[in-house]
């Protein structure tokens, strides 16, 4: 059988270049249509200076969004749910990485932000396991680069719920284990022909025992009107957490993280595009891994903002990200677009591990206390290095046509790629996967139908692992290449009776290759996990620019990974089955021309099912949460007139810290909690400064909610943020 599947793998494979020319040979043959059907020239009128007044200052919903279906469409017409983070949210709200921007939208949760866990920098959605943080929907991150992601480099960031794999293949995580729940798609500021423009942003925080400065500057200057323009982004961020200055850890330097992002486009003609985004990160920041969970708040000895880290322990993070693209308007109805990417990353880290001892744990348990009172320990797995390399090709179709005979509309999609990483340690075996993608939307009337497949071919290239054993000896295990293939169907209807009502739905399922493990008696299983989708819902606008969202899913998954523990060596075996069900609601848009708001909540119930008849029942992550941002802007007399106040609330429901995803003990859990943000900006042109200059003011965890925001394992919990004020200042030239 794994000779068939190798020649039918390739087989495949060679058809991935002939896909590619065969998007090139009908992009020339149609250039002729372009010459006959270009639209005949018409007078342009000049309306002089047009000034838009009354309009919301930040924008909470877009337009349209990509990451669902790789068309621009409105987020109301897609068939899936995309909940989108925009530029002016995080702007306002400040962000300092992609984790901190990411707890805006409930059901998303991380398993830390720290280099020592395993999956560093991804994230779970609707209670499954979500795909690597991607740019632009297509371009995987590789390893740890999600925990250093600066939002304020992006134009939006896109958060696509259920399985994916139809759409974007299976490469989640290093593993290839992870994407059931979503993915997370991060849009890259590049340089554009909308204008010269300089913005500069400054902000300073302090808090007890903590403080914060950071900078940024963002620069677009057209060197030839619509031909060439270039783009320099900067951000630095020089921060000392609470939990640096106390505990073992108390006197660490601050963190210091410095990304400079340089970009062009150049526009020879009209209907094509050649461009080029970069980015270059470094990052030195204390470690931390947190402190252990009991009845909700610090056991073992601990307080809130204590580290088990030493003083010198550090997470150091370097990447280089490169980008270049093409984009081709065939015609008026056609799309190409080609693209690459190489993203390069650097990191090491020093951590000291809360204490924690298998023969201690049911004292543990039972009070929250070590009995022998240690609270430090130093792990074998406290150091360690590795170097990421992800290479990315990709060439994609996009044939969009609304005046179809009989009234019909169709959008057709057609994407090969081909992607490539290698890591140093961990599961790090060389991985390539060739893809193609084919989705197709056809309309008529209220009704829209899609449908797509995507086929992922993987190679795994032989690896050989050294296993370092407590005397001091090596142990080397050779594990041959393997090869293997999957395919990932979708469905989706979306049904739109008044231009103020959308029904949607939608039925996808995403399978992947679970490389890179190896069970007990030293074998890899290469078999794929599966994981369904079913969900439906609605949407209605009750004001012009307001849209209200409701949803209810449920994602079965089987075949995966479960982890069982041999002799002190983790190993594990590929039975696995669980289930997440549950309900979405939002609010988003302009509630008048001066209100926006952006308000979520989410249900989750999540099911282990591994058992069999008797599903095991937990919550592994909390059953409700709800975010709720809004921001006012006064336009009622001339005290006030531009003075924007906005606000944030964010609740999480009790939850039980786990131990690889595993229910431990009903001790273990964190509690709800409550966490209030306040903000304003005023127009220094109050005071008689230059007009498009503002002071911003804010303040973060207004009333010291003390709680967690996310672990690894429960002796390993990461606590929020203390009350921290802030105020800064936005300029634009």
């Amino acid at each position: 059988m794994n000779d068939t599947r190798k020649m039918n793998g390739m087989n495949n494979v060679a058809t991935w270049p002939a896909a590619v020319v065969c998007i090139v040979g009908m992009a020339f043959a149609a250039v002729a249509d372009t010459e006959k059907g270009k639209p005949e020239e018409r007078p342009v009128a000049d309306l002089g200076k047009v000034e838009v007044k009354g309009e919301a200052l930040s924008k909470y919903r877009p337009e349209t969004v990509n990451g669902g279906t790789f068309t621009d469409i409105p987020p109301e017409k897609a068939p899936t749910v995309v909940d989108t983070l925009t530029e002016d949210f995080i702007r306002e709200h400040n962000p300092t990485d992609l984790h901190d921007l990411l707890r805006y939208i409930p059901g998303i949760e991380t398993g830390g932000k720290s280099l020592l866990i395993r999956q560093p920098g991804t994230f779970s959605i609707r209670g499954m396991g979500g795909t690597e943080p991607a740019f632009d929907g297509v371009v995987p991150i590789g390893s740890g680069a999600g925990l250093f992601m600066d939002p304020f480099l992006m134009e939006r960031v896109e958060i696509v719920k259920g399985p994916i794999g139809s759409l974007t293949g299976g490469a989640g995580s290093q593993q290839n284990n992870s994407g059931a729940g979503g993915s997370v798609n991060m849009y890259l500021k590049g340089a554009n022909f909308k204008g010269d423009a300089i913005d500069f942003q400054e902000n300073t925080s302090v808090g007890r025992n903590t403080w914060r400065q950071r900078g940024m500057v963002d620069a677009n200057e057209i060197v030839s009107e619509d031909k060439f323009a270039v783009r320099l982004i900067g951000a630095f961020d020089v921060y000392s957490p609470t939990y640096a200055n106390q505990g073992s850890q108390n006197g660490a330097d601050p963190r210091q993280s410095y990304t400079v992002a340089p970009s062009f486009v150049f526009r020879p003609v009209e209907e094509v595009t050649f461009g080029l985004k970069t980015m270059f990160q470094t990052t030195d920041q204390p470690s931390y891994i947190g402190v252990p969970v009991w009845h909700g708040r610090p056991g073992g000895g601990y307080g809130w903002y204590e580290s088990s880290c030493r003083a010198g322990d550090r997470s150091k993070y370097d990447s280089v990200y490169i980008n270049p693209y093409v984009d081709w308007q065939v015609t008026d109805d056609w799309l190409l677009k080609f693209g690459g990417a190489f993203m390069f990353s650097d990191w090491e880290q020093r951590t000291r591990e809360p204490y924690m001892n298998n023969a201690e744990l049911a004292d543990f348990y039972a009070t929250g206390d070590w009995t022998s009172g240690q609270k430090y320990m130093t792990s074998g797995f406290s150091k360690s290095n590795r170097i990421n390399r992800n290479y990315n090709v990709y060439a994609r179709s996009v044939y969009t046509k609304d005046e179809l005979p009989w009234g019909f509309r169709n959008s057709f999609v057609v994407q090969p790629d081909f992607y490539y990483r290698e890591s140093t340690t961990g599961f790090g075996a060389p991985v390539s996967r060739y893809g193609a993608t084919i989705q197709d939307s056809v309309g008529w009337g209220w009704v829209t139908v899609l449908g797509g497949i995507r086929y992922d071919y993987f190679t795994e290239n032989p690896q050989t692992t050294a296993a370092v054993a407590r005397d001091g000896s090596v142990t080397y295990t050779h594990y041959r290449g393997t090869h293997e293939y999957a395919f990932s169907p979708r469905g989706g209807l979306t049904v739109q009776p008044l231009d103020w009502l959308v029904l949607f739905g939608n039925i996808s399922q995403t399978r992947t290759p679970t490389l890179g493990y190896r069970d007990a008696d030293g074998s890899r299983p290469t078999d794929p996990w599966k994981a369904t989708q079913l969900e439906g819902g609605f949407r209605v606008r009750p004001v012009e620019k307001l849209w209200f969202s409701a949803s209810v899913y449920r994602i079965d998954q089987e075949n995966t990974p479960v982890a069982a523990t041999v002799n002190n060596d983790t190993y594990y075996y590929f039975e696995g089955k669980n289930r997440s069900q549950g309900v979405e609601l939002s609010l988003s848009g302009d509630i008048t021309e001066n209100w926006t708001v952006l308000a979520m909540y989410a249900y989750n119930r999540y099911e282990n099912r591994t058992a069999g008849a008797d599903p095991e029942v937990f919550r592994r992550t909390p059953n409700h949460t709800f975010t709720l941002s809004t921001s006012y802007r006064f336009d009622c007399c001339d005290a006030l007139r531009d003075i924007v106040i906005g606000g944030g609330y964010r609740f999480r429901s009790k939850s039980f810290a786990t131990m690889r995803g595993s229910f431990v003990d009903e001790n273990l859990y964190f509690s709800h909690s409550h966490v209030f943000d306040v903000n304003m900006s005023v127009p220094l042109s109050k005071f008689g400064g230059p007009e498009d200059w503002t002071l911003t003011f804010g303040v973060r965890n207004l009333f010291g909610e003390k709680y967690f925001e996310s672990a690894r394992h429960f002796y390993e919990c990461l606590v929020g943020e203390p009350r921290t004020f802030e105020i800064g200042l936005r300029a634009k030239f």
